[in-house]
């Protein structure tokens, strides 16, 4: 890592995330041409803004008076481009990445841009250009991701396994080979071993620090064997594995309990019915007897010294109550998938995060039991209650390879994560950081009587009965919940004689606003409090009326919205033009097939 990056690091990991969002406030005002491009590329990614946002990058694009604005602007079009996933979209990102690297000397923008190259390339086939660019650039700089985007470059498994064990001798770490019978019934990835085991951990300090291991499981029979032998073999033998299933309907716990039956430090619970992952974590956690506690999915692999690098760092810094080690996302066929970010395949996994179970479960207690996205959230508590710099980001090299599929590129399309918080995810993220704003007690029980704060109907481990996939409410405000006033005094006063009635809250963003604003605390307090739920999109909600009381937010198409059926729409008048108005009546026609009315 140069002198720079570690400077910009270590500043990073002293500001808290308040400081940092209050930083983003200011970004849309600053006026320079690169804040611009991040305004821009906010409102593509995070708020929807498909078309809107993606013809403002392009314009300023176009535009761009300085070759290095251009070149930035043009990175930021290849990567959106390139995280579609068509040929089509690959021949463009090339033709901005050749923009992007004319005359470049940073390392690292020539790095991920040619990463992004390499890449557009395998997926037009021209692998033997792919491959010739990768040499050119290990010549530069030998890079981890650089020779991930070489080993996604070749054409034989075999073959990609030689530049997986570049990386690995890179960190000092043991290097793979593939186990030829698993590769032959079932799959590269399902045969990944270490060539040779290194001499187990045994020392004192073994023998007084055990690690539990939860895994959650569900519906895994087959891809939990990966998983769990990967655990077992690990150099850091005192451990406490807990794999908890979270009520599946196939053979996982039949599976798991054959291996309990050889392994003694295996315990297989079962969870009363299904709740998600994190449920699922909590009633484990309640059983681990560990020093500290970790997390390994069933689909994922892990080195065998990963939990051996976490634990040693633990040990030696006291002052840190918990760290996460390194992962890279990979296919079946050792291949690596990049997902949406900007010319890298290696990045901290969290899910990896090891922590000291009595001095934080004192202070913390459980995970939020919703059904995705409570990592981060359950961090950051960590964070807010013993500080910023007590959670650390080991720079270990790739430790976990979690699998990833095909099929998983879109059907997650909704509550994935493609390298930004949209969506629910976003609406969670912002509840949460509310509530550690505002509340007294960061403290999470289980199995908890009532939530903290609210969370999207998604996210709950108990999910309302639909009738063919659609919610009921009595009435939808749509509004951007970011402003004070998206909500007049007089929709204020309807709402207070609504008490009685099921609300429900649909944000719509206003294109011109900053993007990186939260729901104003007046509507997240009447969401908490149960006036109001926020539906968010990948959602399916019908309701006999649909009230836009800020039309503002209407006038852009915006993609992270539900799927709404509304029998009537009524549009506040807010004085605007025709020509808005003609526009804004053809966007709420979208919500309903009946009477669209202004008031």
């Amino acid at each position: 890592m140069n002198q720079l990056k570690t400077v910009k690091k270590s500043i990073s990991a002293r500001l808290s995330k308040s400081q940092k969002e209050k930083l983003k406030q200011v970004v849309p005002f600053l006026g320079l041409p690169i804040t611009k491009v991040q305004v821009a590329k906010h409102k593509l990614n995070n708020l929807g803004f498909v078309s809107r946002g993606l013809q403002e990058l392009e314009d300023l694009y176009n535009n761009a008076k300085r070759a290095n604005f251009k070149q930035y602007a043009a990175f930021e079009l290849a990567l959106w481009h390139m995280n579609q996933y068509t040929q089509e979209d690959a021949q463009k990102a090339l033709d901005y990445l050749e923009v992007h690297l004319s005359g470049e000397e940073n390392e690292e923008k020539v790095r991920r841009g040619s990463i992004l190259a390499i890449e557009a390339m395998n997926l037009l086939g021209a692998h033997s250009n792919a491959r010739n660019t990768a040499d050119l650039l290990l010549k530069k700089t030998e890079h981890a991701d650089v020779y991930f985007a070489r080993a996604n470059s070749e054409e034989e498994v075999s073959s990609r396994v030689a530049w997986i064990n570049k990386v690995f001798k890179q960190y000092h770490l043991l290097e793979i080979r593939l186990d030829d019978k698993k590769v032959e019934t079932l799959t590269p990835y399902d045969g990944l071993k270490t060539k040779v085991k290194k001499e187990i951990v045994n020392n004192e300090a073994l023998h007084e620090n055990k690690v539990t291991v939860l895994m959650p499981v569900y519906e895994a029979e087959n891809q939990i064997h990966t998983a769990l032998q990967s655990i077992q073999a690990q150099t850091w033998t005192n451990l406490e594995i807990i794999v908890i299933d979270d009520h599946s309907q196939d053979k996982t716990v039949e599976t798991v309990k054959k291996y309990a039956e050889k392994d003694e430090r295996i315990r297989v619970l079962q969870a009363p019915k299904n709740g998600g992952p994190y449920v699922a974590r909590n009633i484990a956690l309640k059983e681990a007897t560990g020093k500290f506690i970790t997390i390994n999915d069933a689909d994922d692999w892990s080195h065998p010294e990963k939990i051996e690098k976490q634990v040693k760092h633990l040990l030696e810094h006291a002052e840190v109550m918990g760290n996460m080690s390194e992962q890279a996302r990979m296919f079946d066929d050792l291949s690596f998938f990049r997902r949406g970010r900007p010319g890298e395949y290696i990045f901290k996994n969290m899910s990896s995060f090891m922590f000291r179970r009595e001095e934080v479960l004192a202070k913390l207690g459980h995970w939020d039991p919703v059904r995705f996205a409570a990592d981060s959230e359950f961090i950051f508590r960590v964070k807010n209650v013993f500080g910023e710099l007590s959670v650390v980001e080991l720079e270990t090299g790739p430790l976990s390879f979690q699998r990833h599929s095909k099929s998983s590129l879109t059907g997650s399309e909704a509550f994935g994560l493609p390298n930004y918080k949209m969506g629910a995810r976003r609406e969670y993220e912002m509840a949460h950081d509310h509530h550690h704003k505002y509340a007294d007690d960061l403290y999470y029980d289980f199995p908890q009587e009532e939530r903290p704060f609210a969370v999207p109907e998604p996210m709950l481990p108990e999910k309302e009965l639909k009738e063919n996939g659609f919610r009921t409410f009595d009435k939808l405000y749509a509004a951007d919940f970011r402003q004070e006033t998206a909500l007049s005094e007089d929709f204020l006063e309807k709402l207070k004689a609504e008490a009685h009635k099921k609300i429900g809250f649909v944000q719509f963003y206003r294109y011109e606003e900053s993007p990186f604003t939260d729901v104003h605390h007046k509507y997240r307090k009447m969401i908490n409090d149960g006036t109001a739920e926020m539906i968010v999109y990948g959602e399916k909600v019908k309701t006999p009326e649909m009230v836009f009381t800020d039309p503002q937010s209407l006038l852009e198409e915006q993609k992270y919205v539900p799927e709404i059926k509304a029998e009537q729409v009524t549009i506040a008048d807010a004085g605007l033009k025709p020509e808005q108005q003609q526009r804004i009546t053809g966007n709420a026609g979208k919500f309903t097939n009946g009477d669209i009315s202004w008031i």
